[in-house]
């Protein structure tokens, strides 16, 4: 019984940490690059709902609106998701930016 407990513990502590590794993954993102840019994919049949969002890191604007658009299309040629569509949400500054700044 003790070992059931002891298992699902560890099991359970294993789980949120791997959570934890790709947050702050994303901060570290967040500290290094200038910008972030982001896309949504969606169900062709319903633009409100997101199903996944996408977010890339880069010293250019350009260059994370590029490889975040690439990013969407390719997730939905490997996962074969035929009425699925990318919709560009926009680049935004990174902390590393908006900080400087103040």
């Amino acid at each position: 019984m003790m070992f059931k407990i002891q298992s699902f513990l560890i099991f359970f502590l294993i789980l949120s940490g791997c959570g934890n590794i790709k947050h702050s993954q994303k901060i570290d993102n967040e500290m290094k690059f200038y910008f972030k840019g982001q896309t949504n994919l969606y169900l062709k049949n319903n633009k409100k709902k997101v199903i996944k969002k996408f977010y890339e890191f880069s010293y250019h604007e350009n260059l994370a609106k590029l490889n975040v658009n690439k990013k969407c299309l390719e997730f939905i040629k490997i996962n074969k998701l035929n009425g699925a569509n990318c919709k560009y949400a926009g680049t935004k500054f990174t902390e590393k930016i908006l900080t400087s700044l103040n």
